[in-house]
């Protein structure tokens, strides 16, 4: 008899003392989903310190076994005694769920930054949650009503607030002492710390995370300094005192909406921020010297800060694999703030300022440029000596890396006419364009920001560079779970650039203890594939940050070859108002972990090898295994599709699932037939390893993927 047959013969025994003494946090779980991280608070942690944090989350965190870090080195576990109830529930979109403590331990020489974390429980494992690392001591905010500027809770710079604005209409003030002449740099973390919180609906269309905005009073009430977005929503704040005296900084959602989920941390200092240096890239070399470029205040002249635009030394770069970087320049002042930087086996060179609009500036490809716009409407030109069906490939980094650049790159021949464009990349405003030359000759490549603006912060690094064909890997790997003896399913998509059509092997690194992965190549013609892992029987629980990649061999200029390696793009689920939108956000993190039993506990799919003629069918018997706990429906598919969507595939172009499949099983159904057809013109393959996928709803818009034995599918002709 399992718990839940138990309490329902007690009941009906009349022993209710008995039933409501039951602990239900000791009750099997079902409807096993993975943990929505709702709030982190308070949200950032100095370094060298150890501090509780609260992390809310729907679904419980009992069990929490592992936290893991992107970038790794902070410390956090568990702080509970004991189990909470954990009683299943279809959370509202504005329930926080049930808070869970955590001991963070930060290490003395963590970088500051923002760091995003994944807890494995051993039921489930979590989305995702982000914490900052801060040089400054916390001040948390206390739960005094702090909204108007004579109730500001006092504060000592430096200083890192953490705090919420939990309501709509909240404003939370700090007061603070100030002398006339000093500078002051306010910088918050909202939108920083928010951005993949899987249900952020604060009031359905327009409403999702904070939009932050920082004012500073001065010691009469009036208005010193204001600002809205520096770094997407969150604010930057740098002024100078005017005189000496008592100010007080107002934090607030710039629409005056608030939410407990709009947890916050702001950085209040006397030293500048660090956008980054110039120039950004650099070649592996002892020391890089470069310019710190630094917040500058909006208002005054005299200062008593002695941190104003410096040459800085980026050391032991020697032996750096190229790529970016991020490192802490010691400037006379002290370090500044972590910036980034690029390593190239390229040459590398600094654009020289200069207003208006000059002639193009030679180009030897490769090469990387620094440039910077200095007056408004600047387009800077590049030329370059493009060959026939020659491939180009262009990309600027800019708002990635702390500066403000919209970029907007364009390609024209001699003549001026305009051949090709490239704007935004992938999840972000920074540009890339793939360009193919349609004949020998000199071409102008301009780049210029979107609305023309310039200053400090409009600082960019163009990528220029030989290319041909090439790919990325994209998909739904989020996350899995497979308890010993089961299968999880993620799914790839295989974005090909420049007329690329050879085979991509997937590899998956990092796996968790006692899991394997079946190998698979995408063969040429196909742009899916599913990746299937199978944890022993005796595989212990355990959690790891898996990674996904993609290798092939490509062609180059001359007949030269490359074995390239693309590291797969990651994107997080998050369900918004509405319940049906599925919107998704980057993030850096694959987890994948075993786990205890969950609500089905088998797929088992046969025949394990399958041969499917063009224009023919063929079936699958399936058969699943359920918890004892778990008798709600299974549907089952072949393909990740939400609504209608599919999301994530793997059967080769013209293999289909029939409509004469059964795709749903309920209470003592466990068993269905799955029916594949070809078309005449299907893709012929050679033991393309495929899995039915068994979903189970959680949720109106949540799934768990379960996954059955991989099947070796040929597709070949009549």
């Amino acid at each position: 008899m399992n718990i839940r047959q138990a309490v329902s013969w007690l009941t009906g025994c009349g022993w209710i003392l008995i039933v409501m003494g039951l602990n239900p946090a000791l009750q099997a779980e079902s409807k096993i989903s993975f943990r929505q991280i709702t709030r982190t608070d308070p949200v950032a942690v100095q370094r060298g310190t150890s501090a509780v944090v609260e992390v809310s989350s729907h679904f419980s965190l009992n069990g929490s076994h592992t936290v893991l870090f992107a970038p790794d080195g902070p410390q956090m576990e568990l702080a509970e005694s004991t189990a909470k109830p954990a009683v299943w529930k279809d959370p509202d979109e504005g329930d926080l769920g049930t808070p869970f403590r955590f001991q963070v331990t930060m290490p003395g020489d963590q970088p500051p930054g923002v760091y995003e974390y994944r807890i494995a429980t051993d039921q489930s494992v979590s989305s995702v949650g982000h914490l900052l690392v801060t040089d400054y001591p916390i001040v948390l905010e206390t739960t005094v009503d702090n909204d108007r500027p004579a109730a500001g809770q006092s504060i000592t710079v430096p200083a890192a607030i953490c705090g919420a604005i939990e309501r709509f209409e909240d404003v939370d003030c700090y007061r603070l002492h100030g002398e006339a002449g000093q500078d002051l740099v306010c910088q918050i973390y909202a939108q920083q710390v928010t951005r993949a919180i899987h249900c952020m609906a604060i009031r359905y269309p327009k409403i999702h995370l904070m939009d932050a905005m920082l004012t500073l009073f001065g010691p009469d009430g009036q208005l010193i300094a204001q600002n809205d977005n520096s770094a997407g929503g969150d604010a930057l704040l740098h002024c100078r005192l005017p005189v000496t005296g008592e100010y007080v900084l107002q934090v607030r959602d710039t629409r005056y909406a608030g939410d407990p989920r709009y947890v916050y941390c702001v950085e209040v200092t006397r030293n500048p921020f660090a956008h980054g240096i110039l120039p950004m890239g650099f070649q592996p070399c002892v020391q890089g010297e470069g310019e710190l470029i630094v917040s500058r205040p909006a208002n005054g002249s005299a200062s008593t800060n002695t941190h104003a635009n410096e040459k800085v030394s980026l050391t032991n770069i020697a032996g750096m694999a190229p790529g970016w970087y991020r490192s802490r320049p010691l400037a006379p002042g002290g370090p500044s703030n972590p910036i980034w930087f690029r390593v190239s086996s390229h040459s590398e060179m600094l654009r020289p300022n200069d207003t208006g609009n000059p002639g193009a500036l030679p180009l030897v490809l490769p090469a990387g440029v620094t440039g910077q716009f200095v007056s408004p409407g600047q387009s800077h030109l590049y030329q370059f000596e493009g060959k026939q069906d020659g491939y180009y490939r262009f990309e600027v980094q800019s708002l990635r890396r702390g500066f403000a650049v919209d970029s907007v790159l364009t390609v024209r021949d001699a003549n001026g006419k305009t051949l090709a464009t490239g704007d935004d990349g992938y999840f972000t405003k920074d540009a890339i364009l793939h360009f193919k030359a349609p004949a020998d000759g000199p071409y102008t490549m301009a780049l210029r920001d979107l609305h023309g603006r310039s200053g400090d912060r409009f600082v960019y690094h163009l990528s220029a560079e030989p290319s041909g064909p090439d790919f990325e890997i994209h998909g739904e790997y989020y996350y899995g779970m497979l308890s010993p003896g089961g299968r999880a399913i993620w799914f790839v998509s295989l974005k090909r650039l420049n007329g690329f059509d050879g085979p991509v092997e997937m590899q998956v690194d990092g796996l968790p203890q006692g899991v394997s992965f079946t190998p698979v190549t995408i063969p040429p013609g196909m742009n899916v594939c599913s990746l299937i892992f199978t944890a022993a029987p005796d595989a212990p629980i355990n959690a790891s940050l898996a990674r996904v990649t993609g290798r092939a061999r490509l062609s180059r200029a001359g007949g030269a070859m490359i074995d390239a390696v693309r590291e797969a793009h990651v994107t997080c689920e998050l369900r918004r108002a509405g319940a049906s939108r599925f919107y998704r956000a980057p993030i850096q993190t694959q987890l994948l972990a075993v786990t205890k039993p969950l609500d089905v506990t088998r797929v088992t799919a046969e025949p394990s090898e399958i041969t499917l003629k063009r224009g023919g069918k063929t079936a699958l018997r399936v058969r699943i295994e359920r918890s004892a706990e778990y008798s709600d429906q299974v549907l089952l598919d072949m393909a990740f599709t939400f609504f209608g969507t599919k999301f994530g595939e793997q059967l080769p172009p013209g293999v289909t699932m029939s409509g004469d499949s059964k795709t749903k099983l309920v209470g003592s159904d466990l068993e269905a037939t799955i029916v594949l057809e070809a078309s005449p013109q299907a893709l012929t393959v050679d033991r393309l390893p495929i899995a039915v996928l068994a979903r189970v709803p959680i949720t109106y818009s949540i799934m768990t993927n379960y996954a059955s034995n991989p099947i070796q599918l040929s597709v070949v002709a009549e």
